[in-house]
């Protein structure tokens, strides 16, 4: 499946790209393969289809990192109510392992930030898993902060609470 070359925007060697709908068989095997090992096996990620992530990327919008031709990781983002203001929920922000480490995911969530705020949303959430409180410390470091009151698009019931996180625009 080709890659989008629309809104491109190039760091070093990388590329981001603003994801099309007719992507989302590409982003679930790439979104499945970054998280395989890395999260439990009953994750929700482990349950999405080509289906309910081109949706998601229809109903927000998308990144994917290339790497020349290579996809090396993605992100998306949703809409989501909080108050009288749209936000959006931040999901699945990843790259391969041999591509951690070099700022990579901070560059895909600063592009889905910046298509959140193209689309008129006030600020974002996330999700970081219970199992992985380090990524607290991360996004806090991105402006994010610990919220008790953020309400997911996506729980798992099989998995313990995890840490909401809200970053004002």
């Amino acid at each position: 499946m080709s890659t989008s070359t629309r809104e491109t925007s190039v760091h070093g060697a990388y590329a981001l790209c603003r994801l099309t709908v007719a992507q989302g068989e590409l982003v679930e095997a790439l979104t499945r393969t970054i998280w395989t090992g890395r999260v439990g096996a009953n994750s929700t990620v482990f349950r999405e289809t080509a289906a309910t992530v081109a949706a998601q990327i229809e109903k927000g919008g998308g990144v994917l990192l290339m790497c020349g031709d290579e996809p090396v990781g993605s992100g998306r983002w949703v809409p989501v109510p909080y108050g009288a203001a749209p936000w959006m929920e931040v999901k699945r922000v990843g790259v391969l392992p041999g591509h951690t480490g070099q700022g990579l995911g901070a560059l895909i969530l600063d592009a889905l930030e910046a298509q959140g705020q193209e689309a008129g949303k006030h600020g974002a959430q996330l999700a970081v898993r219970s199992d992985q409180p380090r990524l607290v410390e991360y996004y806090a470091a991105l402006g994010y902060q610990l919220a008790d009151d953020v309400d997911l698009t996506t729980m798992n019931p099989l998995e313990p609470p995890p840490f909401g996180m809200r970053k004002v625009f």
